[in-house]
Parts: structure tokens; C-alpha cells; sequence
């Protein structure tokens, strides 16, 4: 199993976009956005650029690939439709989260645009809490999964679990660190070797404190009940200044059960640059 992060914020823009190569080639989350506004300011142009970099990269990297998958219909996940790496999702296998069930009315509305987009270009399969095996690679869709808290008014994702020979992964989407027990328990459950997460959004001005405890609380339960070696903990949490500092300190805890805690960008072994985090400095020393 080969897992590579195309794009995510440690690196790039709003993404959790990632291939994972077994014997067949897959494609999670194949999109790309930007923050409108961070610190009262609008994108940087070298985030502009960025964006329009990666998503050229997505349109590329999806020519060859079997499966694309779909965890839920925000424009960092899902490709919009006004844009010009949609087209990726035509004459492909899709699976894809249940836009009429456990979900919010923005992503209703959303998923039902994307589905009559699609729907006759390509083969679509509603995922959530089924499993599917193509030649020796089984992958299980779990059921909804809360976009962070319980009850989150941003509605719920689906999760994806990946076995192929003797590895695993887990690539949790946008459940924002682990914060509830149901989520916790299907991982405990999966038992990954791997684990992909959107790390807790740390840096938003609506985010609880009190759900600190929760998130560290809960990535202890996680590995003291499993095998996993590496997790990935990204995209929301990348957001924060003190990013750095907040994988130090899972550190602390994971080197107590043998697992690493890293960034995408320490995955791919290149340089945490955290463009949407440090906007403040791309204006104050590059030239618009």
C-alpha cells in the first residue's frame, strides 16, 4: 500500500486530497479550495497560484486512477461543479456519501447538483456503511460519521477504510480530531495500520475549549486499543500558527505507544509552509 498526499494545508491550500496505490489506484477527497478571508484579508496570490497548481495536479494525477471517492460535498472535498477539475469525476467509479440521508441542507443541495451532473457519465455507488472488494483491495464506507461534534451543524462524512495484503488504513475526512465515541469505536474497531484525520480546527473563533479534553482523551483510547504506527493529522488543524506545537505534544503521547504523529508535509518529508495559517505574512513579505 502506498499512501500520497496530493494536497493538504500543511503544504498547500484547503485539501485533503490523497491517492493510495494497492492494486488498483484510488482517489479520496480529489479537490482543492481556499479560505475567502483569513485575518480580514483575501487569498495571497502565491495561494492563488497554489490553487490553481493543485488543481491541475488533481486533473492529472485522475486520468489513470480506478475508484474515486467522495466523503462529502464541501468544495475541499468534492469537486464544484463550476469548476474545471470536475470533470475529473466523469466516465469514473465513484463512491460516493448519501446525499439524501445524515445530512445537513447545504450538502443536500450540493450532492443532488453533483449526482445530475454525473449521474450519466458515470457509475455511482452510494457508500455509506457498505464494503466492496476490487481484486484484493477491500474497502469499507462506514456509516455517517459527525463533521466534528455530535450533532454538528455541518452535518456528517463518511469515513473509509482500506485493507490490501497485510496493511490498513483509515482516512477519517473532515471528523475535525476524534470527538465523539462513536467515531472513536469504529476506528478502535477497524484497528488501522495507518490513520488519515482532519486534525480539530483549533484556530476557529466558534471552537469550544472544553473539546480539548475530548480530542486528547480520545487519541489516548485510540492507541492504547490499536496497532496504528502513523497518523496524519492535517487540514483543520493546519490552520493554527501553532501547529507545530500541537504535534509536539501529540508526540509526547504517541511515543508512549509506538506511533508517530505527523503532517502531511512531514509524511512527504517537504517543508510545513501553512499558507492559509501564515496569510498575514505572505502580505506583510511578498508583493501582491
Amino acid at each position: 500500500m502506498i499512501i500520497i498526499p496530493v494536497a493538504y494545508d500543511s503544504f498547500s491550500t484547503r485539501s485533503m486530497a490523497t491517492i493510495v496505490k494497492t492494486d488498483i489506484k484510488i482517489f479520496i477527497d480529489p479537490s482543492v479550495a481556499i479560505a475567502p478571508y483569513r485575518y480580514n484579508l483575501k487569498p495571497h496570490r502565491i495561494e492563488l497560484e497554489e490553487l490553481k497548481n493543485r488543481k491541475k495536479e488533481i486533473v492529472e494525477l485522475s486520468k489513470d486512477v480506478d475508484l474515486i471517492i467522495i466523503t462529502h460535498y464541501h468544495w475541499d472535498h468534492c469537486p464544484n461543479p463550476k469548476e474545471e477539475h470536475f470533470k475529473i469525476l466523469y466516465n469514473k467509479k465513484l463512491i460516493i456519501k448519501d446525499f439524501n440521508n445524515y445530512i445537513n441542507n447545504s450538502q443536500r443541495r450540493r450532492g443532488k447538483i453533483v449526482y445530475e451532473k454525473i449521474k450519466d457519465k458515470s457509475e455511482i455507488i452510494i457508500g455509506d456503511n457498505k464494503s466492496f472488494k476490487f481484486n484484493n483491495t477491500y474497502i469499507e464506507i462506514s456509516p455517517p460519521l459527525f463533521h466534528g461534534i455530535e450533532n454538528s451543524v455541518l452535518g456528517y462524512v463518511i469515513g473509509t477504510y482500506i485493507e490490501y495484503k497485510n496493511k490498513s488504513l483509515f482516512f477519517g475526512s473532515d471528523i475535525q480530531g476524534i470527538l465523539t465515541n462513536y467515531t472513536l469505536n469504529y476506528i478502535i474497531e477497524k484497528n488501522p495500520n495507518y490513520i488519515i484525520l482532519s486534525g480539530p480546527p483549533f484556530y476557529h473563533i466558534k471552537w469550544d475549549n472544553s473539546y480539548n479534553e475530548i480530542f486528547y482523551k480520545n487519541i489516548e483510547i485510540l492507541l492504547e486499543n490499536t496497532k496504528v504506527s502513523k497518523i496524519i493529522i492535517d487540514h483543520h488543524m493546519a490552520r493554527s500558527l501553532n501547529y507545530k506545537e500541537i504535534l509536539d505534544n501529540l508526540n509526547e503521547i504517541g511515543k508512549n505507544y509506538g506511533t508517530e504523529f505527523l503532517s502531511a508535509a512531514d509524511y512527504l518529508n517537504i517543508k510545513n509552509i501553512q499558507l492559509e495559517a501564515n496569510r498575514e505574512l505572505l502580505y506583510k513579505y511578498y508583493k501582491e
